[in-house]
C-alpha cells in the first residue's frame, strides 16, 4: 500500500506547467537538433516562391498525407491536420521543413487527433511557427528536450497556443532519470515556453505513463522520495523570473490536480503587466484566491479572473485597487460562482459595499438557507450597494429541500421553522448573558480578567473605554505585517489568513504579507520598512528557519526599532515551533524575556491574536 500511495502522488508532480517541466533530453534528439541547426546554417538552397513551399510540404510524408496546407494571406499558411488510430507526426520533420523557408512566412499549426499520437516536444519551438492549436491528442516526447541549450537557438515565435484535452504520456524511466539529475537546470525556454506569446490557454490536461505494468514490477528500482524531494529543492533555489510582455489570456484549467509550484510561479514571481485574463477554474483549488488579493497591483491591466467551478469555501476580503492604469477600461471581476460557498455574511455585504471598480461574483454557490440568512437579507436591503451587486439579491438556497430553488431575499421565518419572537427578542437575551457574564466577571475578575477581555472583543466586538493608546492614534493601511519565513508560507496562507481576514472571531483585520502585497520594483528592504511604518502592529512567527533568515531577523529589528521608538505593544511575538534558546539572536531573546508572546496550541490562540493585532483600532487619547 505504502508503494502505491507514493507512485500516486507522482501524477500530482507531474501536472503540465510552463514551470514545473523536468525531464532528461537524450544525446540522440541533442545530436539531431544540432544536425538540424548546422543544416539550416549551412543551407544554400533555401526556397522562398510559394510553390516551392507547397513541393516541400508534399515531401514530408506523414505531414502531406495527415495534414492540409493552404494559404491565407500573402506570407500566411496554415497547416490543418487529422491525426487518426495509428498514425502519427513529429515535429522535429516540421522543424526541419520551416528551417529552409523565407524568414517572413508564417504558419498556423491546428492539430486535431482521433486517438491519434503525435510527437512534440515542449516547449514546441520551430522557427516561424505563429500559433499552434492540439486537441483530444496523446503526446510523446514532451519531456525529451528541456535540458538542450539548442532549443535556445530557435527563434521564439509562437504568438498563440492553445491544447485542449491533451494527454501526456511518460515513460517512468525516463522521468526518474530525470529527478535523479535535479542539479542539471532546464533551459530558461522550456521553463518559460512561449514569452513573446499574447495568449497561453491549456484545458484538461492529463497525464498517464505508457509502462505502468513495468512500474508495477519494478517499483523497488525507483526511489522516488528522494527524488522528488531533490526536485522540490531544485526548483526552489532556481526561481527564474519569466517575462511575459505581451500576454493577455494565460488559463490552466480543467486539471485535476494543479501543482503548487505552479501557481506560486505564475502569480507571485512571473512578469505580466498586460494580462487581462486569468483562468484556474475546474482545477479543485481552495486557497489560490488568497494569493491574489492584490491582484491589480501585480497585474495592473487585470479584467477577468475566473476561479469557478474549485473548491473554494470562504473568500477573503477582496480590496478595490481602483482603475490603476489607464489601460483598463472596464470593472474588474473575480468569478467565484461554482464553488462551495454556503453563508453569505454581513462582512461580505460590508466589503462589497465598497467596490467601484471591481465585482465579485458569488452566485450559483450551494447556500444554506438558514434562520440567521433573513437577518443578513434585512441588512443588505439597507445598505447601499453599487449597482453590479443587484445579483445578491437573486441568490438562491440549496438547502435544505424545501426551500431548494427560492430566493435568499424571499424567504420567511415560518418556512424555515423560526420563532419569529425568539429573533425578535435575541437582543434582550444577549443584554441578559452579557449580565450574568458581567457577573462571572466580578467574581473570577482576579484569575481570569485578560482572557475575558480577549473574549468579550472577539466573539462579541466589546471593548473597555480605559483601554485607548497614550498616543494620538495614525491612520494606517494594515492592521497588521506578517513576517515569516518561507517554510511557514502554507501555515500562514491557509490556516492564518483565513482566520484573520474572517469574522470569525471579531473584526476582519487587514493583513500585510510580503508574498502578496510587497511593491514590485522597490528593494526588498524599502518594502520591508514601509510594510512595519504602514501597519499598527508586525506579527513574528517566530520557527527555526525564522531564526535562520536574514531577511526575517531584518524585518524584526524593524520592527524592533519601531516599538521602542513609538514606546507602545506594536511587537506581537507568535512561536510557531519549539526554538533553543542558546541559538537565538540577543536581540529576539531578550525580547521574549520581556514580552508576553503566543504560542499557537495556547488555549484561545486566535481569539489573542486578533484581539492583539485590532486593539489598536480606539482612536481616542488619554488625559
Amino acid at each position: 500500500m505504502q508503494k502505491y500511495l507514493i507512485f500516486l502522488n507522482i501524477y500530482h508532480f507531474l501536472e503540465l506547467g510552463l514551470a514545473l517541466n523536468i525531464f532528461i533530453a537524450t544525446t540522440e534528439n541533442n545530436h539531431d537538433l544540432l544536425t538540424n541547426q548546422q543544416q539550416k546554417n549551412n543551407s544554400e538552397d533555401t526556397f522562398t516562391n510559394f510553390s516551392d513551399v507547397f513541393n516541400e510540404f508534399d515531401v514530408l510524408e506523414n505531414w502531406s498525407r495527415l495534414c492540409n496546407l493552404s494559404q491565407t494571406d500573402h506570407n500566411d499558411f496554415n497547416i490543418v491536420c487529422i491525426v487518426e488510430g495509428n498514425s502519427s507526426i513529429k515535429l522535429t520533420e516540421f522543424r526541419n521543413f520551416t528551417d529552409r523557408v523565407s524568414s517572413n512566412i508564417r504558419f498556423d499549426l491546428f492539430v486535431t487527433c482521433q486517438d491519434g499520437v503525435i510527437h512534440f516536444p515542449w516547449p514546441f519551438r520551430a522557427d516561424k511557427l505563429n500559433s499552434i492549436y492540439i486537441k483530444d491528442c496523446k503526446i510523446k516526447d514532451y519531456r525529451t528536450e528541456l535540458k538542450n541549450p539548442l532549443i535556445n537557438s530557435i527563434p521564439d515565435t509562437i504568438k498563440h497556443l492553445q491544447m485542449d484535452n491533451v494527454t501526456i504520456i511518460l515513460r517512468m524511466k525516463e522521468l526518474y532519470d530525470s529527478l535523479s539529475r535535479a542539479n542539471s537546470p532546464i533551459t530558461r525556454d522550456a521553463e518559460c515556453g512561449p514569452e513573446n506569446a499574447f495568449s497561453i490557454i491549456r484545458r484538461g490536461t492529463k497525464v498517464t505513463f505508457e509502462d505502468i505494468e513495468d512500474i508495477k514490477e519494478n517499483y523497488n528500482l525507483y526511489d522516488f522520495k528522494t527524488e522528488m524531494a531533490n526536485y522540490n529543492h531544485y526548483f526552489n533555489i532556481q526561481k527564474r523570473t519569466c517575462l511575459y510582455n505581451n500576454l493577455e489570456v494565460f488559463e490552466i484549467s480543467g486539471t485535476e490536480e494543479l501543482e503548487k509550484n505552479e501557481v506560486n510561479k505564475v502569480v507571485l514571481t512571473d512578469m505580466a503587466e498586460n494580462l487581462q485574463i486569468l483562468n484556474f477554474s475546474s482545477n479543485g483549488m481552495y486557497d489560490t484566491i488568497y494569493k491574489l488579493q492584490g491582484w491589480r497591483l501585480r497585474f495592473p491591466a487585470m479584467e477577468y479572473v475566473d476561479f469557478s467551478n474549485n473548491n473554494i469555501k470562504v473568500i477573503p476580503m477582496i480590496r478595490d485597487y481602483g482603475m490603476t492604469v489607464k489601460k483598463t477600461t472596464s470593472v474588474g471581476i473575480i468569478d467565484i460562482r461554482r464553488n462551495n460557498i454556503s453563508t453569505l455574511t454581513k462582512g461580505m455585504i460590508d466589503s462589497f459595499s465598497t467596490h467601484e471598480f471591481v465585482k465579485v461574483d458569488i452566485s450559483e454557490n450551494p447556500f444554506l438557507c438558514e434562520c440567521g440568512i433573513i437577518e443578513v437579507m434585512e441588512y443588505l436591503s439597507t445598505k447601499s450597494m453599487p449597482k453590479a451587486y443587484d445579483y445578491l439579491g437573486s441568490l438562491e438556497c440549496a438547502n435544505p429541500l424545501n426551500v431548494r430553488g427560492r430566493h435568499l431575499s424571499s424567504l420567511s421565518f415560518q418556512e424555515l421553522n423560526c420563532n419569529q419572537e425568539t429573533v425578535i427578542n435575541f437582543p434582550l437575551i444577549v443584554i441578559s448573558i452579557i449580565v450574568i457574564a458581567l457577573f462571572v466577571i466580578i467574581l473570577l475578575t482576579i484569575y481570569f480578567r485578560n482572557l475575558i477581555k480577549v473574549i468579550l472583543f472577539t466573539r462579541l466586538n466589546i471593548n473597555f473605554a480605559c483601554q485607548f493608546r497614550k498616543h494620538k492614534n495614525e491612520e494606517k493601511d494594515y492592521d497588521a505585517f506578517i513576517a515569516y519565513s518561507e517554510k511557514d508560507v502554507d501555515w500562514v496562507i491557509r490556516t492564518a489568513l483565513p482566520k484573520l481576514e474572517s469574522e470569525e472571531s471579531g473584526k476582519a483585520c487587514r493583513i500585510c504579507l510580503h508574498h502578496r502585497d510587497f511593491i514590485i520594483g522597490y528593494t526588498i528592504a524599502d518594502n520591508i520598512f514601509n510594510s512595519v511604518e504602514n501597519s499598527h502592529h508586525t506579527v513574528l512567527i517566530v520557527s527555526e528557519e525564522f531564526l535562520k533568515s536574514d531577511w526575517c531577523m531584518m524585518e524584526f529589528r524593524t520592527a524592533l526599532w519601531k516599538s521602542l521608538h513609538d514606546k507602545g505593544p506594536y511587537l506581537i511575538i507568535v512561536l510557531k515551533d519549539t526554538v533553543t534558546m542558546e541559538n537565538i539572536d540577543p536581540d529576539l531573546k531578550s525580547c521574549l524575556n520581556s514580552y508576553t508572546y503566543l504560542k499557537i496550541g495556547d488555549v484561545l490562540f486566535w481569539d489573542k491574536l486578533k484581539y492583539a493585532i485590532s486593539f489598536r483600532h480606539n482612536t481616542k487619547q488619554r488625559n
